[in-house]
């Protein structure tokens, strides 16, 4: 039994069985049961945050009535009516988004040639409203518009514009460009 590999017995024996049995513990321990230990108080800390998020979300909704009774009799208008088109169906918000867009275009000193309600689409909670544009105009003019639509109320995004410049160029006179671009708000889903 040349090179043979022969385990002690007796006492000494016992201490080495007793000491590979606590390293395979220890081993056990540190390989599978502190990993999910981690992850058991990961998930409790995690769920402590969302039961705490829910109550305070709680307590807000039971403020709701309250701030809605205030702001009605302070005689202020809602904030989603200053900022989401007004139209119980895509269509009618339609409407009422190109109405407000003739008003700032006339407003600007622009002239729109065509404006078309596009078909609407979902956005997150909210339906997206869009009018394609069409308008012979000059820079300064483009340019009012473009800042009257950026501060308007409802809220208007500019998307997709297209500017080409008139090939006949008179001397003493602002040249005119061709200017196409989508103008799009947004209303309620259920409105």
């Amino acid at each position: 039994m040349h090179g043979a590999f022969i385990l002690p017995d007796g006492p000494r024996g016992r201490l080495l069985a007793a000491g590979v049995s606590l390293a395979a513990l220890m081993l056990l321990l540190f390989t599978v049961l502190a990993p999910l230990w981690g992850w058991y108080e990961a998930r409790a800390t995690q769920l402590a945050q969302m039961r705490a998020t829910a109550a305070h979300m709680e307590a807000l909704g039971r403020e709701i009535p309250e701030l809605k009774q205030a702001v009605s009799g302070a005689g202020l208008q809602p904030v989603v009516s200053q900022v989401l088109l007004a139209g119980d169906n895509d269509t009618i918000a339609g409407a009422n988004l190109q109405s407000a867009l003739q008003n700032l275009a006339s407003q600007a000193g622009a002239s729109l040639d065509s404006i078309a309600l596009r078909p609407a689409r979902q956005a997150g909670p909210l339906r997206r409203i869009d009018v394609q544009v069409s308008m012979m105009v000059t820079w300064p003019v483009l340019i009012a518009l473009l800042q009257a639509i950026g501060a308007a109320r409802p809220y208007m995004v500019v998307d997709q514009i297209s500017i080409t410049r008139s090939s006949n160029v008179e001397p003493g006179v602002e040249q005119q460009m061709s200017v196409d671009l989508s103008v799009a708000g947004f209303r309620p889903q259920g409105a």
